[in-house]
């Protein structure tokens, strides 16, 4: 069976904790891109998204190490 389709698959933690990690930090520095050329009260309706999606892939980091 091919495993790119297998629904029994494992996928190790580490890697899943790793993909989470990187995705945070790739989502921290356009916030901190956003932040540095744009004025407050441009850059908040940009930045509301992101950050909202940072609380969400902190709380999967959270339960995977649980």
């Amino acid at each position: 069976m091919n495993a790119a389709i297998d629904p029994m698959i494992q996928v190790n933690p580490l890697f899943m904790r790793v993909d989470l990690l990187i995705e945070m930090s790739k989502l921290e520095l356009a916030i901190a891109s956003i932040r540095c050329q744009k004025a407050s009260n441009e850059a908040e309706p940009l930045v509301a998204p992101l950050a909202s999606r940072i609380a969400r892939l902190s709380e999967a980091l959270g339960r995977l190490s649980a």
